[in-house]
């Protein structure tokens, strides 16, 4: 049997599953898009630790690391969560030139005046490319992640400011919308030819897919928008977990003169911004 958590169905064949996501395609794009999501809630957000961020980031944006500043990664492409989704490389993009200055960082996914930590005309958000390395994931290659820029005399809670002097750890959390989405099928019939190109370009990439069984099917995140707030939480359980930790980062494609690939693990034909 295959199991259909979107439409909360099981099926006797890969086809008949497929059949069925075809079918229902654009109500579960439609539904994913409609809701606005935290990372949190998905197996998606991130451990910072400013202690262990690194002291230069010399190749993103050409700039290095400043230690009047704190720098949070809030979330990370190529790893699949719960519900089948996996963000691909870019989808901030756009959302960091219509978002910029619109967003706060807070405590606890909490839009109420006690829990911000930083303002939002204080908030830096840009894209970069670093290792799953230097976010302590065991997953091979590079991941593209979405991170604030906060220099440390804004943080406005005095809570955050002692915790994070401190060089307690957090996790990162994002609040979300999805606006653009993909179907993924491993499918073999010439009416699914789409869905299995876009199978055979976002699985090799796909981080954590041993952690899955019968991945026959998955939806991509071409687009994301970053709303209102990212928050720092206290608790998260979820796979996806890291710290930023003493590595290169890459500049985001975005950012470069020239639009040239991003070069990743040798195991990975895809680069970034070129998967779909």
């Amino acid at each position: 049997m295959y199991k259909c958590k979107e439409l909360d169905t099981s099926y006797e064949t890969k086809q008949e599953l497929f059949k069925a996501l075809k079918a229902n395609k654009d109500f579960i794009i439609n539904s994913k898009k409609s809701k606005i999501q935290e990372s949190i809630n998905k197996g998606l957000s991130i451990v910072t630790n400013q202690t262990k961020v690194s002291k230069t980031i010399s190749a993103c944006k050409n700039i290095e690391m400043d230690e009047n500043y704190y720098y949070f990664v809030v979330n990370s492409s190529r790893i699949l969560d719960s519900h089948k989704d996996v963000h691909l490389d870019g989808n901030w993009e756009k959302t960091v030139k219509e978002q910029q200055g619109r967003v706060y960082l807070v405590f606890d996914h909490q839009l109420k005046r006690d829990d911000i930590i930083a303002m939002k005309e204080d908030i830096e958000m840009f894209t970069a490319v670093i290792p799953f390395s230097a976010i302590s994931k065991d997953y091979e290659g590079n991941t593209y992640v979405l991170i604030y820029k906060v220099r440390k005399d804004k943080i406005i809670n005095s809570q955050a400011k002692e915790w994070l002097d401190k060089g307690y750890s957090f996790e990162a959390s994002v609040r979300m919308q999805y606006m653009d989405i993909l179907l993924a099928l491993d499918s073999s019939l010439e009416e699914d030819k789409k869905e299995k190109e876009n199978f055979d370009k976002i699985y090799p990439v796909i981080a954590n897919k041993e952690e899955f069984e019968n991945l026959n099917y998955f939806w991509g995140v071409k687009q994301a928008k970053n709303v209102m707030e990212s928050s720092l939480v206290l608790f998260a359980s979820n796979q996806a977990t890291g710290r930023m930790e003493e590595n290169k980062i890459e500049p985001s494609i975005d950012t470069q003169e020239q639009k040239e690939a991003v070069k990743t693990d040798t195991s990975h034909s895809s680069n970034f911004y070129n998967i779909i």
